[in-house]
Parts: structure tokens; C-alpha cells; sequence
């Protein structure tokens, strides 16, 4: 997403500059914290004596929230006189008084300080309303793909892919694109594992997309059920889902998924776990088919569906390229995106 708005941005007509490459994550550690705030004091400096003669014409931060506080932005902004925009802040009431309480505090104040506030999730925008934002600072912004030059149903898609991950063309062929690392994505593919053991059929082959620290534990969990094809770059990733038949993934905690948007840009249906950001881009029913968090035998029938009916598939392929064409598309971000920034002094 972070690179979706640089290129937003650019098509704004805007010289988009990363700022900082500092990172300021972290997990919790006290001595960390500390650290981070050391290091925000001296790139501030940096930055107001880079910028003193040119100054920028706003500050755009993306993403903020208790594990991640901007400890630049703000101060920067204050002093040049800027305006300050954060694009999908979240505030978490639950981690006030936790191990995060002091990035929590952080992340706070820089949402307080904004002066435009673009949620991406409904939950998010919710979390900034009973926080006590003022509305007039909140804009919803879908999540958004760039979807314009993106091929469906492609044969020759399929034939490459085919050959070059030893798959069959004339069976069925579903795609799972997802990090492999602790944590949710790791509980997500226990779920996949799981599901393809209640499926047990012959007639689908998966291929896999995506590395990760877990990748020796998920290859145990899919031994013999799935095909791996390790890290792909975007462009061919979008040239595998257009030659596959469904996109599968539980999604357990999953914000709304990139890689779902992009399935449904392709033309491949989805069969998903049904958390609020996932259902908020998914039209069960019409773009794709949600089962419970975590439900595998509910996620199995899903794709089971899927699998018995191509006409079910190719109408909700379809319906999808529409939904995010219409929905999630760059032209749809760049006009909300674009109205913000001209409301800014």
C-alpha cells in the first residue's frame, strides 16, 4: 500500500520525497523506545536544516499507529508550517496501558496533530470517532490497487504458469499469496493446511506465493498439497492470478489484503475468512464466497463450491474486475486523495 500512494501521489503531480529511512517499530522494549526517541531528536535536526531553504509542501505519513508513532512529522510540520496528513492511523484503546503505552501515547498526540486523518478499514474509522477526532478531520479511503492494466482470464497466462510450476492447465488451479511469518499469517496457513486436509480433493492444485522466516513450517503444513513458487515481484504475480481459477486465503486478522484486491482485479473469485476488512471488500456472494474466521470446514465448502461450478466462478471473476474497478481502483483513490490535499492550506 505504502507504494500505491508514492505512485498516487506521482500521478497527483506531486515530487514525492521519502523523507526518513528511520524506522521507528519496535516490540515493546523499553530501552528501544528510548533509543528511537534519541535517534527521531537528531533526524528532525537533519531534516529542518535539509529542508530550510525549500521547505516541502506538505508531510504525508502512512500508517500510524502504537507499534510505529511518528516521532517526526509532527515536530516537522509545526515548525515549517505544513500541513500534516496520515493515511490509515489507527488507535487502539486496548494497548493505552500496555507494554506499548508509551508509542501508544506517541501515536496518539501525531493523529491529535493531524490535519487530515484517511482510514482505510470502517474499524479504524470507527476507532477515530469514539477517540474523540473531529470528524471534519476524517476522510474514509478505500483501499486501492492499481487495476487498470491488469489482464483476466488469460490462456497463455495459464500455459506459462503451468509450465513453469509443474502444474496441469486443465485442472483446476487456485492461488494463495501471503507472507510466511510468525503470528497470523502463520495461524492463517494452520487454517489452510487444515482446510485442504477437509477438502481432500484431487481435482485442485494450489500454488503457493510468498516467503518468510515460516516458509520450513508451512511447507510442512502443505507437504504434498501445494506448489511453492518463493517471492515474485508484482508484475508477475499479476500475470499468475490471471490464469488461475480462485484466490484462497482464511485471513485470520487480516486488515482487508492487497492480494485479494489484486485476485478480484484478476478475475479470480475468492474463497476467504470473513474478518471485517476482508468483508469489507469481498461482496460474499457476488465477488467471492467468506467463511468464519478460522471456520476450515466452512472455508473447504466454500472452495468446494467454487470448484463444482466454473459458471459460479467465471460470473463472480467478473463481478469482482468490476468491484474493484469501480471501488478500489487508482482513479477512485486519486479523486479522494486529491480532494484532501486541496483542502489543506
Amino acid at each position: 500500500m505504502a507504494r500505491q500512494f508514492l505512485r498516487l501521489l506521482g500521478h497527483l503531480g506531486h515530487d514525492v520525497e521519502i523523507a526518513s529511512t528511520l524506522r521507528t517499530w519496535e516490540a515493546g522494549n523499553e530501552e528501544r523506545q528510548d533509543a528511537i526517541l534519541d535517534a527521531s531528536v537528531r533526524e528532525r535536526e537533519r531534516l529542518l536544516v535539509h529542508w530550510q531553504d525549500h521547505p516541502p509542501q506538505v508531510w504525508f505519513t502512512y500508517h500510524l499507529y502504537h507499534k510505529a508513532p511518528d516521532h517526526l512529522g509532527p515536530a516537522v510540520a509545526d515548525v515549517l508550517g505544513i500541513p500534516y496528513v496520515v493515511a490509515e492511523p489507527s488507535i487502539s484503546p486496548a494497548q493505552a496501558n500496555g507494554r506499548w503505552r508509551r508509542p501508544w501515547a506517541h501515536a496518539r498526540a501525531a493523529i491529535e496533530r493531524a490535519d487530515a486523518l484517511l482510514p482505510i478499514t470502517l474499524k479504524d474509522e470507527e476507532g477515530l470517532l469514539a477517540a474523540g477526532l473531529p470528524s471534519r478531520k476524517i476522510v474514509r479511503l478505500l483501499p486501492f490497487i492499481d487495476a487498470a492494466d491488469v489482464s483476466t482470464g488469460s490462456g497463455e497466462a495459464r500455459i506459462s504458469l503451468a509450465r513453469d510450476f509443474g502444474l496441469d492447465k486443465d485442472r483446476t488451479i487456485a492461488v494463495t499469496v501471503a507472507m510466511m511469518r510468525p503470528g497470523d499469517k502463520l495461524e492463517s496457513y494452520r487454517v489452510l493446511a487444515r482446510t485442504l486436509t477437509t477438502l481432500d480433493r484431487e481435482d485442485m492444485q494450489l500454488l503457493v506465493i510468498g516467503d518468510g522466516p515460516s516458509r520450513g513450517e508451512v511447507e510442512h503444513l502443505l507437504a504434498g498439497r501445494a506448489v511453492f513458487a518463493g517471492i515474485l515481484d508484482e508484475d508477475s504475480i499479476r500475470r499468475i492470478m490471471s490464469g488461475c481459477d480462485l484466490f484462497v486465503w482464511p485471513a485470520i486478522n487480516e486488515a482487508y489484503g492487497m492480494a485479494i484486491l489484486l485476485a478480484q482485479a484478476c478475475g479470480c473469485p475468492v474463497a476467504a475468512g470473513d474478518v471485517p476488512g476482508v468483508g469489507e471488500i469481498v461482496n460474499h456472494g457476488c465477488t467471492g464466497l467468506l467463511a468464519p474466521p478460522g471456520d476450515a470446514e466452512s472455508l473447504a465448502h466454500a472452495v468446494s463450491r467454487l470448484l463444482d461450478d466454473a459458471a459460479l466462478r467465471r460470473s463472480m471473476g467478473d463481478a469482482g474486475r468490476r468491484h474493484v474497478l469501480r471501488n478500489h481502483s487508482c482513479d477512485a483513490a486519486r479523486r479522494v486523495l486529491a480532494r484532501v490535499l486541496e483542502m489543506q492550506p
